[in-house]
């Protein structure tokens, strides 16, 4: 039979403090969300006084390796014994940012917009059969306008095609219902009318409220659901259908120009003698204590006097929190310039190869805590305003001479984009033009790169520019 006993057994492990929770969780933090969360966290601490940003941020250069002693709390330090990624990585109470692993598919390039050709050659492709209705099709994509719509009279493309106005209504007809639905419409009635057919939804009481958008657009309901024969109830759902249509499905492939470009947490400067990472003074909160407040409370009664030593250690914690966060942040960017400055004059081709591991062992700090600095942070830099992240990039080669992966897909994306239109490159001459640059790359990992960048292979490229020789040719007949 099994004895039973017990025993006293002395370990050791990390303890998750409140004010390391703190630190963590203001890391991952860009500089707009950290004066969120300054101003409400101030709104339940009467001594902390959160400031506008002010044009003084501090600016770290070379010097900025030497303060890496006071950057984390000690318990944050990665030579803590017993202290490992396993350790506090999956702590349910920290936010993780969608970048904090090194697996390659996180660093992959978002595929670029969709141009109005791409999003419908494949379409067109699958929907008409002979050069002379995909030459009708390719004049109609070529005469759309910004929302979508058809802004050449039909009697004209059929000039310029040398085609019947009834073979490009043919045409028009069926690209009315090409993804988006809507496109190539004459007017916005047909452009919902198409979106209702698509769902099944279209009827009288639709046609009737399409019919007559402008009464709609006056006010008029009563006498609009009349119209439609319709009661009060059938009526607003009818109206919240129409507001779920697209108006303009066209404005998905328009530039996004007019967007605010976001403001940087950074700047990353070339100097002479190497390069100067500073805050954004523009996003960067001041926070101070309110010493008069605190000095008041404290010769005051008792309950006032721990009230204000309470918050004052909070406050104090904060501040800390707040000033490592900015070193961290400092002290991880400049590591990055200095290893990508070639990156940063030069260009994607330039790009070296850069893993979070490299920067944690150069900076000496946690993996885990330059994986949540680096997840969601802007800077701006001699190339724009940029993500921090993608600075980093996998390599292809022998150590010592690796080439960033990113700096291949952009070899790949400037040798496919200078083939000539009669002698469109295979996989396999790309992946010989790359090995005759000295690249050690094979045909699979060509291939994977293109795809990745939303490229389409050699066939599929050289059906599309016959498509736009035959366009061209038409349209010059």
């Amino acid at each position: 039979m099994a004895r039973l006993s017990l025993q006293a057994r002395q370990t050791t492990g990390l303890v998750m403090t409140g004010a390391l929770q703190q630190a963590i969780g203001l890391l991952q933090l860009s500089n707009q969300e950290l004066l969120a969360e300054l101003t409400m966290l101030a709104e339940s601490n009467p001594l902390l006084i959160v400031s506008p940003p002010e044009d003084d941020a501090p600016s770290f250069t070379e010097s900025a390796l030497d303060l890496r002693d006071g950057d984390l709390p000690r318990d944050l330090e990665p030579e803590t014994p017993g202290l490992s990624g396993e350790t506090w990585e999956d702590e349910p109470l920290l936010h993780h940012g969608p970048y904090d692993s090194e697996d390659e598919s996180h660093h992959e390039p978002m595929a670029p917009r969709p141009t109005r050709l791409d999003q419908f050659l494949s379409q067109i492709r699958l929907r008409f059969d002979t050069q002379h209705e995909q030459a009708i099709a390719l004049a109609l994509i070529e005469a759309l306008d910004e929302s979508g719509r058809i802004d050449t009279p039909i009697g004209q493309l059929a000039t310029s095609l040398g085609a019947s106005p009834a073979a490009i209504e043919q045409v028009r007809l069926a690209m009315l219902f090409f993804e988006p639905v809507g496109c190539f419409a004459l007017s916005l009635a047909e452009c919902l009318a198409a979106q209702f057919q698509a769902r099944n939804r279209y009827d009288p009481s639709v046609a009737t409220l399409l019919d007559h958008l402008d009464w709609l657009a006056r006010g008029e309901h009563d006498r609009l659901r009349k119209a439609c024969a319709l009661d009060a109830q059938d009526y607003a759902e009818l109206l919240q259908e129409l507001r779920a249509c697209e108006p303009r499905p066209g404005s998905s492939f328009s530039t996004p120009e007019a967007e605010t470009e976001a403001e940087p947490d950074l700047f990353i400067t070339l100097a002479p003698k190497g390069p100067l990472v500073s805050l954004n003074p523009a996003t960067w909160p001041r926070l101070t204590l309110d010493d008069a407040l605190y000095r008041r409370l404290l010769s005051g009664r008792e309950d006032a006097r721990h009230y204000a030593q309470e918050k004052q250690s909070e406050a104090t914690a904060l501040l800390r929190a707040v000033e490592q966060r900015a070193r961290s942040l400092m002290l991880i960017c400049l590591e990055i310039a200095r290893v990508q400055t070639n990156y940063l004059k030069e260009g994607i081709a330039a790009l070296k190869p850069l893993t979070l591991s490299q920067i944690a062992e150069k900076t000496g700090l946690h993996e885990s805590t330059v994986s949540r600095v680096t997840a969601s942070r802007l800077v701006g830099t001699p190339r724009g305003v940029l993500p921090l992240r993608s600075f980093f990039s996998t390599g292809l080669g022998e150590e010592g001479e690796q080439t960033s992966a990113d700096a291949i897909k952009a070899r790949i994306k400037q040798i496919i984009g200078d083939e000539a239109p009669a002698s469109i490159l295979s996989d396999d001459a790309i992946t010989q033009k790359l090995q005759e640059a000295g690249l050690a790359i094979q045909r699979r990992t060509v291939a994977k790169y293109r795809e990745a960048l939303g490229i389409a292979g050699s066939a599929q490229r050289r059906r599309d520019q016959k498509l736009k020789t035959h366009l061209a040719r038409a349209a010059t007949a």
